[in-house]
């Protein structure tokens, strides 16, 4: 399997999980429903960090891809678990995505200087998701809500037609 269908197998649930967080995020759903699908994303793409990072030449991953992953892997592990228990004060998981947001800038021009334009573009756009995250959760600006809301679930379509389109063998930049 070359690196860009399963970046892409996982993206496309992330795309998913997204849209999900983000409908969330507006009123309409479940914690339970909402844990579930976050703790499937998170492992889905954990294995996937597992794959990269340990699988050797065969999985066409580096360390790299694998740390990227597991960014993503630890949000929504956290995530779901904080959902599944009914956690209220999330502060610890706002700052972590500060963490991941400023993590994921650079990465963005790393990726960018490999010449995959889009890919960089999605770090980017991950990085002001994340950012919007921490202002949510970290530092408790609830009025954001709803443009958060909104902005998630707007990122996962992105997201998800990216995975697909890499998964399928149609990423331009591949």
């Amino acid at each position: 399997m070359s690196l860009y269908s399963v970046l892409g197998m996982g993206l496309l649930f992330v795309g998913g999980v997204l849209i999900v967080n983000g409908i969330w995020l507006l009123g309409r759903g479940d914690d339970s429903d909402v844990a579930i699908f976050n703790l499937l994303t998170g492992l889905l793409t954990f294995l996937i960090v597992l794959w990269w990072g340990f699988g050797g030449d065969a999985s066409e991953g580096t360390p790299f891809n694998a740390a990227g992953t597991m960014l993503f892997s630890f949000t929504y592990l956290w995530l779901g678990a904080n959902a599944y228990r009914g956690i209220e004060d999330q502060r610890s998981f706002g700052w972590y995505c500060a963490f991941v947001a400023v993590v994921a800038v650079p990465t963005g021009f790393i990726v960018f200087q490999t010449g995959d334009l889009g890919l960089a573009i999605l770090w980017w756009i991950w990085a002001i998701l994340w950012a919007t995250f921490f202002v949510l959760l970290g530092i408790e600006r609830t009025e954001y809500t709803e443009s958060i809301g909104g902005f998630t679930a707007v990122v996962g379509v992105l997201t998800g037609a990216a995975g697909y389109l890499m998964a399928a063998g149609f990423w331009p930049w591949a």
